[in-house]
């Protein structure tokens, strides 16, 4: 197991660690101080990772540099240290949704795994769609998702994202079949079937994001069920308090079949509205 960093280390002459926020199988994110801004006591998140992975850090911080989206924590830089390199972001104050739904020994709301779909969908709908470097999140779950202190959701760890040129989810030509498939990676059992052989676009994540849904109103964690297997525990099965429309989406969202799901995360967060103002009014 890597050793970790003790509470007041210095790193790159400025951000001093205060904890571990969280350890994963790419590196450990840490909380620190900048010790350089004297007008407030700023908050960073840092992440570790081995120095080979400078290239990514240099990448994140470059293209989440062009990324304006409320949703989505700021890049301040990178820089390397002995035998890593550190992504240095925005820290978001607040807890991800894995560890609120563990937290909770109920059901969470459905009204509130709504509201939060909403804004993924929002989010995602930003990256399938931006207009110089689209992109497919391709991790999306619940410890990847904060919720701060203001119940603002935020989508953090951008290290499986893969950009794709202006156009590339709207043509078909030739110039693009050298990326059609990539590395196949993602989480085991929110990840879609297509994932698993190298093939993404914006409907895998909408996949991974009915999985997460499905998690959060069931508590039923898909990494600990046969893959694709959703069809066989619908929501109401598991959580009758869920309504049928609510059930009908997240189950659309995780069709094994990509022409079966919603055709676009904007599509998936108009009737999740319609089904949360029907539900105000009700």
């Amino acid at each position: 197991m890597k050793e970790t960093l003790p509470k007041g280390t210095v790193l790159h002459e400025r951000y001093q660690i205060v904890k571990i926020l969280g350890t994963g199988s790419f590196g450990v994110v840490y909380q620190a101080r900048d010790t350089q801004n004297t007008v407030v006591d700023k908050l960073v998140a840092i992440k570790e990772m081995p120095m080979q992975m400078i290239i990514n850090c240099e990448r994140q911080a470059d293209l989440r540099a062009t990324l304006l989206h409320p949703a989505i924590p700021r890049i301040y830089g990178y820089f390397a240290q002995e035998d890593n390199s550190y992504l240095v972001q925005e820290f978001i104050q607040g807890e991800n949704l894995e560890t609120v739904l563990q937290e909770e020994d109920a059901f969470l709301p459905e009204e509130t795994v709504n509201a939060w779909a909403i804004e993924l969908c929002d989010v995602l709908h930003y990256l399938h769609s931006h207009p110089f470097h689209p992109m497919i999140f391709r991790d999306m779950k619940p410890s990847n998702v904060m919720m701060d202190q203001h119940s603002r959701i935020h989508l953090i760890d951008f290290g499986l994202a893969r950009v794709y040129p202006t156009g590339f989810f709207l043509e078909s030509g030739p110039q693009f079949e050298h990326l059609q498939k990539g590395l196949k990676i993602g989480t085991e059992g929110y990840s879609p079937p297509e994932q698993y052989e190298g093939l993404v676009e914006p409907r895998s994540d909408i996949y991974a994001l009915g999985a997460t849904l499905h998690h959060l109103l069931t508590k039923r964690d898909p990494r600990q069920e046969p893959p694709f297997s959703f069809g066989k525990y619908p929501v109401r099965f598991v959580n009758p308090n869920v309504s049928e429309s609510m059930e009908a989406i997240v189950m659309k969202a995780v069709q094994n079949d990509m022409d079966k799901r919603f055709s676009s995360a904007q599509e998936m967060k108009l009737a999740l509205k319609v089904l949360l103002e029907q539900s105000e009014a009700a």
